[in-house]
């Protein structure tokens, strides 16, 4: 019988690859720019159109961390986040669309409709991030100094 990993192993796990996609998709975004700044040809335009698709997704990253960490969701926290996902696929879609059959400015709507879909759901988990933790270590009280220290030897 094979012995499963244990779970925080599994968690650290996941979190580096969250860490890994969110750093690449930075760094994907910013070679897009790059490689599509002149603006010289079709395909320099499409990679500007698109440069902001890999910060989506590396803000997408950073939920899941965040969510990892989340107290579980209430109701109005579920709804909140059920419709910013609602609205993301929403924005997915019509950038999909845009490129493939309507007109290319709903491009722009497309990004809008899914940054603030991410960007509602990201408030949402930074709201549900468990409180701060306290420090096992505290400072002492001061001594009260009204009472006279007996063992002052020039007192």
């Amino acid at each position: 019988m094979s012995n499963p990993r244990p779970p925080a192993l599994r968690t650290d796990l996941l979190r580096a690859g969250l860490i890994a996609v969110a750093i690449a998709g930075v760094v994907v975004s910013i070679a897009m720019v790059i490689l599509g700044l002149p603006e010289a040809t079709p395909a320099q335009s499409v990679l500007l159109e698109l440069a902001m698709l890999p910060i989506s997704v590396s803000l997408a990253a950073a939920l899941g961390i965040l969510a990892m960490r989340a107290r579980p969701a209430g109701r109005r926290s579920r709804l909140t986040l059920t419709g910013s996902g609602i609205l993301g696929i929403a924005g997915a879609t019509t950038m999909a669309l845009a490129y493939v059959t309507g007109p290319r400015p709903l491009v722009h709507l497309g990004q809008a409709l899914l940054l603030v879909g991410l960007l509602i759901a990201l408030a949402v988990a930074t709201a549900l991030q468990p409180g701060r933790r306290r420090s096992l270590l505290e400072l002492a009280d001061e001594p009260d100094e009204t009472e006279p220290d007996t063992a002052d030897p020039q007192g």
